[in-house]
């Protein structure tokens, strides 16, 4: 059970890892593997991930938006290398790590300046966001979707996601 804003961090990412496993699960068993949105869509949060790893480690942030699309292995294979980089992000983080300040490049106008707490929690939720999308496209696709709630996670004990 989280105790610290660091905990609670750990916990989101955690269940992240967990959900995007049984995400992976669902749509490896469906024939809708080649669907192009729904490879679209997972790029787009593999691309975010990549790019929040890029500002927290201080790396210039950059995109290739002219590649073609990844197949499902490929994303699969970098949603679970994200995981582990999160994972030892946060296992390196203290309180005063977690307030640091970053600049995230991609927002115009004025700078768009976040501690990193709040960019852990943008990922989370980001991710939580599309994840449901996919969900309703696998359904509508004829997949079957399954149910990645947080409370699903917790009352089934906090698994690890399995990649297996």
């Amino acid at each position: 059970m989280p105790t610290t804003l660091l905990d609670h961090l750990k916990d989101m990412h955690d269940h992240m890892a967990w959900a995007d496993a049984v995400w992976f699960e669902a749509w490896g068993r469906s024939d809708a593997r080649g669907d192009e949105d729904l490879r679209a869509r997972v790029r787009h949060m593999v691309d975010v991930e990549t790019a929040f790893l890029q500002v927290l480690d201080g790396r210039d942030v950059a995109f290739d938006r002219e590649s073609p699309l990844p197949s499902y292995e490929a994303l699969r294979q970098a949603t679970r290398e994200h995981h582990a980089a999160y994972r030892a992000l946060l296992d390196g983080l203290d309180p005063a790590g977690l307030a640091r300040e970053v600049v995230i490049p991609w927002f115009p106008g004025p700078p768009c300046v976040i501690s990193v707490d709040e960019a852990l929690t943008q990922v989370a939720m980001h991710t939580q966001h599309h994840r449901g999308q996919l969900m309703t496209r696998l359904k509508d696709l004829g997949g079957r979707p399954l149910n990645v709630d947080y409370i699903i996670w917790a009352w089934k004990g906090r698994p690890e996601g399995r990649w297996t």
